[in-house]
């Protein structure tokens, strides 16, 4: 018997450092490698949201620490050196949407200062892609962009540009555009696992990663993510940096899009990718204690903080402040529902402060009200999505549409703690 049992810790332990086939989606042999492999996962995002773009386009800059073959991404030897035979490869998931593959691109794409063309790197002796390959590329096989040339033992580097579609239905960018008065309104949703059909991650939940965001968008567009808004500033008109991969040369090119500006974000703390979001469009907004509304909205009173996490955004009375978005089309449609909906809010917070013996974990949290909204609400963290139509009753509501609401804000409130702090290490053990 114990000769089997360790037989089984074996063939698991090695099964942990194995590097897994490349197949389409993210297999559970293939989290499990990567989170023995690699560690220390940042993204950094600058995205450009056009008016009615049919794609949402984007540079970035993404970081992870690669441990030695065998080492569960621990055991790290020169800092920075290539290692004499070191096979670890970078698998990164980049999946293309079924009927809109054009507008999935990838370009521009280096590591660690390293000019890399599409292609298999050439075999190595730990094994790889087959013999005939090309030095310094990287490959793209089902669903996944690979990294081989190039990979140093610690931190690597890749930068690249990207673009994904925007759709009305079906994709993990979506595009709403107000019945009532002609205004667009684009927001994120990568649950579970769709991130990767926007940009390249990994997108897995325990590879948690810290996400550092700029948006270009409309000057009058309101952009909401998971963490405060750090500064926003007139973009650069002109040029842009392109590189050539046959030939190295980089050089910069005339824009082809408007000069926006840049609104720029807090890095956030780790978080899975499924809990990662942004919202941009000329959203309304109502912030409480010490409400800032917009037009001649409700000024609402707090008894209670709304959050007392350290580093949560205060305003100048110190207090600490939540805030709701919705259309602009809505206004007075929300002016009757505000009180109650912050009071939700506010006790939800409370409530779950006590049970959990735990203070609100994320630096804010702000309620965005999105129209046809495909789930009730969705917990990202420090920035709830919320079906408007559950929160601003579309007819007159009764005693259940209330009961209804106040589930519903309470039980996304919920997430932030377990789902978004405490999260599972793998979709079968989702809460």
């Amino acid at each position: 018997m114990l000769a089997r049992i360790l037989l089984l810790i074996g063939l698991l332990t090695m099964s942990a450092f194995a590097q897994p086939a490349i197949e389409p989606g993210v297999s559970l042999e293939l989290a499990r490698w990567r989170a023995a492999h690699y560690s220390d996962v940042r993204y950094k995002l600058n995205l450009t949201l056009e008016k009615m773009s049919p794609v949402l386009k984007g540079t970035m800059e993404i970081s992870v620490r690669v441990g030695e073959k065998g080492s569960g991404g621990v055991k790290e030897s020169e800092p920075g050196a290539v290692a004499t035979g070191f096979s670890t490869p970078i698998i990164l998931d980049w999946r293309r949407i079924k009927g809109h593959e054009e507008k999935s691109t990838i370009s521009n794409v280096s590591i660690n200062g390293r000019v890399l063309s599409p292609g298999f790197s050439r075999q190595t002796a730990d094994g790889g892609p087959p013999e005939g390959g090309t030095q310094n590329a990287y490959e793209e096989s089902n669903e996944h962009l690979i990294f081989r040339d190039g990979v140093v033992v610690g931190e690597n580097v890749i930068k690249l540009d990207f673009t994904s579609p925007i759709l009305t239905s079906g994709s993990a960018i979506t595009r709403y555009v107000d019945k009532e008065d002609g205004s667009e309104y684009i927001y994120s949703l990568f649950v579970p696992s769709d991130a990767s059909t926007a940009f390249p991650v990994f997108d897995q939940p325990d590879l948690k990663a810290r996400f550092e965001l700029s948006v270009s968008a409309p000057g009058e567009w309101n952009v909401i993510s998971n963490s405060a808004i750090s500064g926003r500033a007139q973009a650069a008109c002109g040029q842009r940096t392109e590189i050539n991969v046959e030939t190295g040369h980089i050089g910069a090119t005339p824009l082809n899009t408007q000069c926006l500006p840049i609104n720029g974000f807090h890095e956030t703390k780790p978080m899975s990718t499924y809990v990662f979001a942004f919202a941009a469009g000329p959203w309304e907004k109502v912030s409480v204690p010490g409400a800032v509304a917009t037009g001649d909205l409700i000024t609402v009173k707090s008894k209670a903080p709304v959050a007392t996490a350290q580093g949560t955004d205060k305003n100048a009375a110190g207090d600490p402040t939540t805030s709701i978005y919705f259309r602009r089309s809505q206004a007075a449609k929300f002016k009757p529902h505000a009180a109650e909906v912050f009071r939700l809010n506010r006790e939800a917070i409370k409530y779950f402060e006590e049970y959990f013996n735990y203070k609100f974990p994320f630096p804010k949290y702000d309620l965005v009200l999105i129209p046809e909204f495909p789930f009730g609400g969705m917990e990202h963290a420090g920035a709830t999505f919320l079906r408007e139509s559950s929160i601003i009753f579309p007819q007159e509501p009764t005693r259940n549409d209330h009961i209804s609401r106040a589930l519903l804000m309470f039980h996304e409130a919920s997430h932030q703690w377990f789902g978004d702090t405490v999260t599972m290490r793998w979709f079968d053990d989702l809460w």
